[in-house]
């Protein structure tokens, strides 16, 4: 049995505006954001390899990021969908073919770097003891529904809770899931934990970092920066 990291970087950064490239080879000291992420599974002593889908006409830039980096664990790098759905399933049928039916996939977004191993080994222990994992944080806003521009109804947050990611499975389920979803004509669900959880599958919650953040917007940007800055400072000088 293998721990397999599928990270997906199909996006091309539509909300980033300012930027011409995609917003996972924007640099954070030095290094692009798709590496920062990539180097977390790189790191981590369960992760037996890692596949990454990319659009096509970035994946040469991203193979010289990996021989840059000697990221060596990255395996497989395909090409992306015209979804998120269907770029995760791409790298879900190669890992397939090259790992038992009974391998946990980690399936991570390429812009959210800011995960750490503990996370990663909760996540592989969750879905060892339960056939999954959903790295959640709890909610801490009020939600409201809109009607119009006023407010229809306000949720209690207390059992509220946002997923992110990692969001962990069999290989075998995982990819039974996003079959089944082809086969049904959806090709753009949101993430793996909805299409799974809509297809009867259970889902376990494994509590996330608050920092876990996915950068889609400038401002998430600057936010991860100084987020990688304090978890640099700190490595550098200790906890004092």
């Amino acid at each position: 049995m293998a721990n397999i990291a599928v990270v997906f970087a199909g996006g091309v950064g539509a909300r980033m505006a300012r930027s011409s490239r995609p917003k996972q080879f924007l640099e954070i000291h030095g290094r692009p954001i798709i590496v920062h992420t990539l180097d977390v599974f790189q790191q981590h002593p369960d992760i037996d390899g890692i596949a990454v889908a990319i659009l096509p006409q970035y994946r040469e830039h991203l193979e010289r990021l990996v021989k840059r980096y000697e990221l060596d664990k990255v395996q497989w790098i395909v090409d992306g969908g015209s979804t998120g759905q269907e770029s995760r399933h791409n790298a879900l049928k190669v890992v397939a073919k090259n790992c038992e039916p009974d391998s946990i996939v980690l399936i991570h977004d390429g812009v959210r770097p800011l995960i750490d191993a503990d996370l990663v080994s909760r996540n592989i222990e969750s879905a060892i003891e339960h056939g999954s994992a959903i790295t959640c944080t709890k909610m801490t806003e009020t939600v409201v529904v809109e009607e119009g521009t006023g407010i229809k109804d306000v949720i209690p947050r207390e059992p509220l809770w946002t997923a992110q990611a990692p969001q962990t499975f069999r290989l075998s389920d995982v990819l039974a899931g996003y079959d089944h979803a082809v086969e049904d004509g959806e090709y753009d669900t949101i993430d793996t934990c909805t299409l799974m959880h809509g297809y009867g599958y259970d889902v376990h919650r494994v509590e996330g970092p608050r920092t876990n953040i996915k950068i889609t917007t400038a401002s998430d940007y600057y936010v991860c920066r100084t987020f990688l800055t304090l978890i640099e400072d700190r490595e550098a000088f200790g906890d004092e």
